[in-house]
Parts: structure tokens; C-alpha cells; sequence
């Protein structure tokens, strides 16, 4: 039975590579090498299919029987109500009465060499590695699914589910960088991804391709699948129905994302962390929406934020709904603070400088409830540094009480001079503490000539 999935594969980034802008300088590599790929698998003559990407692509030449040289020719003229194959590999379409020459053939090679073909790239067709073509297509994919392309899912769910039989097939063994196979696992390893594969793969059991002497990578490859499916460590399902993928996978994709400003990807991957209600999934979509829109207030011009992503009053909803949670105190401060953010960004400066204070005087309670000594002084120093610093970085000049709200401090919240003084203090007797108390008058300077104006 032929290996449709191994076709669609091959079918698929072909048509990647096709539509991509630019296309890659590799295309007819590409294009070679995924047919030498399908070759090893039991399939059909499958070219037709994508006859015209080919041929933009330059990997394929559609030429009559009467150009051809002989002895090519001759064979050729034998077909005439009937299709078929000819000089090793050659195929005859009697449909269209035309050869299908592809890049990188013996009778290609002739041809150009005969001045039959032009001689427009003059760049050598050679066979990449199945790392190299899932570098090269995965990535190009991955932008048309960013577009709303849902082709290309199924074009990286294939990927993902043959990389291992096509790495044995072709017996690559080569052990990818890290970094490399961490980036080629972010494209891939998202629930869409794997339920195309699923539909595709007929045996996604990857406990067979596994060889940790061999392609030690591909343990790494098969581990986001299985925390998917909800494998536990003896490999048995855990549940079924259970669909999320575990946090911490992406978790960490959210931060890669988030520090390269890749807003969008970081807010797909958030939403994978569970459904949208889900605290973790929620809060973290929340922060990916705060940290988009303090990203673009910077920018000149400023752009749109991606449609994907929360709006502010959205993000605002959505962290009030956590801080009623029964979460732990910490992370309902946080919520806050970040409550406090989308007033800032929505310009609702009475009600942010209200919460803010309201926060603070909280803040300043619940310190003073501890017990005395170095502990103690350190967090009233932080704590009124945070307040002014808070005031100054958050509302904008032109807001007329901006000045007076920071001169005026908050009851029982020590002044910035009384923590500038105590951090000298506490320099002679808390060495330790050095570093942190050099930054504190640091802080200090840097604040009170707005006391004082």
C-alpha cells in the first residue's frame, strides 16, 4: 500500500516552498531531495500533482520527445497512447505529449551540458539532510499558519510525525544543536500540530524510532507528543480526553517568545497551557497583552497589536476574575499590579493613582505588623522607593497632581531622604547587603530631585 502520508508531505512543502516570499535559494535542493526522500518509501509518481509549483521552482522541465537527444529520444517515441518511465527515471506524460525532466537527473545534467536547457542557476542541486529541509520548510510554514493558512498545519503536523521514520530511512544520525532542535520543537509542538499528524500518521508510537546511542535527539523530538497525550512514566495514559500539553513546554516558549517582542506566537502558545479560564493560561495571556502594549507605546510609529492578543479592557477583566480566585496571596498582588497597568495604558489615571495608593497603605499595614530588626528596615526601604518610583515612571508629565501625589508621600510610608539616609546606615552594618543598597541610593538619587522641585 503506498505511503499517502509521506506523498502529502512531500505534496505539502513543496507547495510551502512554492508560495514562500522570497523563495529559498535552496528551492530546487529542496525539491530534490524530498523526492529522493519519497523514493525510499512505497509511493506513487506523485510530481504531476504539484506540476506547476515545480516547474516556477525550476526543479522540473516539461519538454516535447523532439528535443530531446538520443538515445533519449527514441525511447521517448515509443509512448504514444500510453504514459511511463524512461532513461532511469524519466517520465513520459502522454496526456501533455511532454518528458518530465527534473533537476539533479543524469538526462538533466546532459541536457544542460547540450545547451537544451538554459544554464540560469548555475548553483549545484545536492542532497540536504532531513534537518536541513525541516529548517528550511517548517519555518515558512509556520508564517503561512500565522496567516491563517490551515494547509500548513497539516504540513507541520506531517513534519513532526515523519521526522523520525524519514531521520531512519535516510539513516541520519547526526545530533542537531540544541538550540536548533528547541527551535524547530516551537514551530511543531502545538495540539493543532499533533492532532494533523494523528490524522495522517497511522502509528504515532515513536518508542519504536527511539535509539538513545543513534538519534539520542529524537527522545527529546517525541516528548512534547507524549506529555500531549498524557503518557505518565510508565507509558500508559493518564486521561484520554485530557488535550493540554504540559504548562511548563510552554511556559517556556511563552518567555522565548516574549523577549523577542513575538507577541502573537507568545499569545498562541499561552493559549495552549490549558482553556480560557485556566488561571496559568489567563494570567499569562494577560501579561502577553500588558507587556505588547508597553511595547508599542515605545515605538515610533506605533504599530496595531496583533488581533490575536487581549485587549486592555479585556486584560483587565480577565486578571479581576483571577484576583476573586482562591490563589495565593502573591499572585493575587501581582494580579493587581497588573490591574493597576491597564489603568495606566487605558489613561484612567484618577483610578490608577486611587488603586495605587490603596495598595501601598495595605502594604505599609501589613509591614508593620513584623517584627523589627534588618529584615524589616530593607523592605520599608524598598517598599518606599517602589511607591515614588512607581508614581514617576507611570504617570505622565502633564498630569497636573503628578508632582504634588509624589512630594506628598502616603501615611506611615517613609520618605524617599529617611530611606536614602537609612541605606547608608545599614552600609556599615550589613555588608552582605552591599549590592542591593548601593542600587537603593542609586534609586533614591535618581528620585528625589523630583521631591524637591
Amino acid at each position: 500500500m503506498s505511503m499517502h502520508e509521506i506523498e502529502s508531505l512531500v505534496e505539502y512543502s513543496v507547495k510551502t516552498v512554492a508560495t514562500a516570499s522570497p523563495v529559498p535559494p535552496l528551492a530546487k535542493s529542496i525539491c530534490f531531495s524530498l523526492y529522493q526522500i519519497q523514493d525510499l518509501f512505497d509511493c506513487g509518481y506523485t510530481l504531476l500533482r504539484v506540476r506547476d509549483e515545480l516547474v516556477q521552482l525550476g526543479y522540473l522541465y516539461l519538454l516535447p520527445p523532439e528535443l530531446l537527444p538520443d538515445p533519449e529520444r527514441s525511447q521517448a517515441m515509443k509512448f504514444k497512447k500510453r504514459s511511463g518511465f524512461f532513461a532511469k527515471g524519466t517520465y513520459f506524460d502522454h496526456k501533455t505529449n511532454r518528458c518530465c525532466i527534473t533537476a539533479g537527473s543524469k538526462l538533466w545534467k546532459k541536457l544542460l551540458s547540450l545547451g537544451i536547457l538554459p544554464a540560469e542557476d548555475p548553483q549545484e542541486v545536492r542532497e540536504l539532510s532531513p534537518f536541513e529541509l525541516i529548517e528550511t520548510i517548517v519555518p515558512l510554514a509556520s508564517e503561512r499558519f500565522a496567516q491563517g493558512d490551515q494547509t500548513a498545519v497539516d504540513t507541520l503536523g506531517l513534519w513532526y510525525g515523519l521526522f523520525p521514520i524519514i531521520c531512519i530511512m535516510t539513516g541520519y544520525d547526526e545530533q542537531p544543536e540544541a538550540e536548533k532542535l528547541e527551535n524547530m520543537l516551537s514551530l511543531v509542538a502545538f495540539p493543532e500540530a499533533f492532532k494533523a499528524a494523528e490524522e495522517y500518521v497511522r502509528d504515532m508510537d515513536f518508542e519504536d524510532f527511539i535509539d538513545e546511542e543513534e538519534m539520542p535527539f529524537l527522545e527529546e523530538w517525541s516528548a512534547p507528543y507524549k506529555l500531549w497525550k498524557g503518557l505518565n512514566d510508565e507509558d500508559e495514559y493518564e486521561d484520554e480526553d485530557d488535550e493540554t500539553l504540559c504548562p511548563e513546554f510552554y511556559r517556556n516558549l511563552v518567555y522565548e517568545c516574549m523577549s523577542k517582542n513575538e507577541f502573537a506566537e507568545a499569545d498562541r502558545y499561552a493559549s495552549y497551557m490549558g482553556d480560557e479560564k485556566d488561571p496559568s493560561c489567563l494570567l499569562h495571556r494577560c501579561m502577553i497583552s500588558l507587556a505588547c502594549h508597553h511595547w508599542i507605546k515605545r515605538q515610533t510609529p506605533r504599530p496595531l497589536p496583533p488581533e490575536s492578543l487581549l485587549t486592555i479592557a479585556e486584560t483587565k477583566a480577565g486578571l479581576e476574575y483571577l484576583i476573586e480566585l482562591p490563589v495565593p496571596e502573591q499572585e493575587r498582588t501581582l494580579c493587581r499590579m497588573f490591574v493597576l497597568q491597564t489603568l495606566i495604558l487605558s489613561g484612567d489615571y484618577p483610578a490608577a493613582v486611587e488603586m495605587h495608593q490603596q495598595m501601598y497603605i495595605e502594604a505599609i499595614a501589613a509591614l508593620k505588623k513584623r517584627r523589627n530588626g534588618y529584615a524589616k528596615q530593607m523592605q520599608e526601604i524598598a517598599l518606599s522607593i517602589s511607591y515614588f518610583q512607581l508614581l514617576q515612571d507611570s504617570l505622565p508629565d502633564d498630569y497636573l497632581p503628578k508632582k504634588e501625589l509624589i512630594k506628598s508621600g502616603l501615611p506611615g510610608l517613609m520618605k524617599l531622604s529617611a530611606a536614602r539616609e537609612l541605606s547608608c546606615k545599614l552600609l556599615d552594618k550589613r555588608p552582605q547587603e552591599a549590592e542591593t543598597l548601593h542600587d537603593y541610593l542609586e534609586q533614591c538619587d535618581l528620585l528625589m530631585p523630583y521631591i524637591e522641585e
